[in-house]
């Protein structure tokens, strides 16, 4: 069985496509096969991939798939997931009724967040969803915030400072040590220039490489049960 990965908050705009893209190289990277589910209406990855096709950079690895109904995703999940080490899924940025059977089907799920009120209090929402799914299904998938698009002006920011008591404290969930930057890199990647990792190593990629990596560790802490999630006991 494949470790399943979605990035869900239903707040949109939150950063889910450039994570799990950059999740998605990192693991291809290593070796691994990568499925990535485009379930979002938008088609974000979709295009993507699309792009990347037209311009020969898809990178060895990764496939994506764009079922958009529940029967659809179900189907996936029944023939075609077990062939993929991994097999992440970008959801939309709004809530609907196919969540819960995704979340069933989820190891962990990501709540990416910038720093803005509607945004972590997705993300708080996208936990309480978590927690109901687990106990009416029997499931364990375990729930982590991620930080995205963060600048040095939002590092001085009331809300950034209270991000960490909110999340861990108030809520009880994972927060991700790494934080995701705004960088151009990531937003070049979307033109359909392939993953991250594809790219030529210069100074900003290797930044973002670095934050990547950091990134992909944590989760695979999480994964393994070695980092601490509280979505079990909430």
């Amino acid at each position: 069985m494949p470790a399943v990965i979605a990035a869900i908050n239903g707040k949109g705009g939150a950063g889910k496509t450039t994570a799990l893209m950059n999740i998605a190289g990192e693991y291809a990277l290593r070796g691994r096969s990568v499925g990535l589910l485009d379930i979002d209406p938008r088609s974000n990855l979709m295009k993507w991939w699309s792009d990347c096709h037209d311009k020969g950079n898809q990178a060895e690895g990764l496939d994506v798939f764009g079922p958009k109904t529940g029967k659809a995703i179900a189907a996936f999940f029944e023939s075609k997931a077990n062939v993929f080490d991994y097999v992440l899924v970008d959801t939309p940025g709004e809530d609907t009724s196919i969540i819960d059977g995704v979340i069933a089907r989820t190891d962990l799920v990501i709540s990416p967040v910038q720093p803005s009120k509607r945004e972590v209090v997705g993300a708080i929402e996208c936990l309480e969803v978590v927690r109901r799914v687990n106990k009416t299904y029997g499931a364990a998938c375990r729930h982590g915030v991620l930080k995205t698009r963060i600048t040095l002006p939002v590092c001085h920011t009331e809300l950034y400072r209270k991000i960490r008591p909110i999340i861990v404290e108030h809520a009880g969930t994972y927060l991700f040590k790494t934080e995701v930057h705004e960088r151009n890199v990531y937003k070049d990647i979307h033109s359909g220039l392939g993953t991250l990792q594809m790219q030529a190593v210069t100074p900003a990629i290797a930044k973002a490489r670095r934050e990547t990596l950091a990134l992909v560790e944590e989760i695979d802490s999480l994964l393994s049960g070695e980092e601490g999630s509280s979505v079990e006991a909430g």
